[in-house]
């Protein structure tokens, strides 16, 4: 008998070991990950989408006024490292690379390190996304936190991919 890989398409999806010359279906585990995968592109997408411009937004964080100096502050940047490592860091990493203890989630923590992510990034999404969380994902609403505290945590987060870490 003889066994071949048969691939799924797409990078890090997954694939199955089938008989050579006969058809065979994936593991329930496998298609567990073809659907995590498919449901983290399904985010990732909708997230870059709507992080283009402000249009998807709901009109009252499409109208809130980002504290440019805050956001460019040092002192703001090292608050919201601060609270990144108290809130986030459990599923973020503490690097903010996205690999956090909680990173095995169905749809994986956003990688701040990433230069293109910060690219398409705007300050009043970040801000949005902290305040009312991304349903459908397990990133939470962090209602609890000041307005303060969000723009801190929006400084050091939309810092940390032009620092390096």
């Amino acid at each position: 008998m003889r066994w071949a890989f048969a691939p799924v398409a797409g990078k890090g999806s997954c694939g199955f070991w089938t008989e050579t010359g006969k058809r065979s279906q994936p593991r329930q585990d496998e298609g567990m990950r073809a659907r995590r995968s498919f449901l983290a592109t399904a985010a990732a997408l909708q997230l870059c989408l709507g992080a283009c411009d402000t249009s998807g937004l709901p009109q009252r964080y499409r109208d809130v006024e980002v504290p440019a100096g805050r956001i460019a502050s040092l002192e703001a940047r090292a608050r919201g490292r601060e609270l990144f490592l108290e809130h986030c860091a459990l599923c973020h990493g503490e690097r903010a690379d996205g690999r956090g203890r909680r990173r095995s989630w169905s749809v994986p923590p956003a990688d701040f390190t990433d230069r293109a992510w910060r690219e398409r990034i705007d300050p009043r999404r970040v801000y949005y996304v902290v305040r009312e969380g991304v349903r459908g994902t397990p990133m939470p609403a962090w209602k609890v936190l000041a307005d303060d505290e969000v723009w801190d945590l929006v400084a050091y987060v939309l810092s940390v991919a032009d620092q390096g870490s």
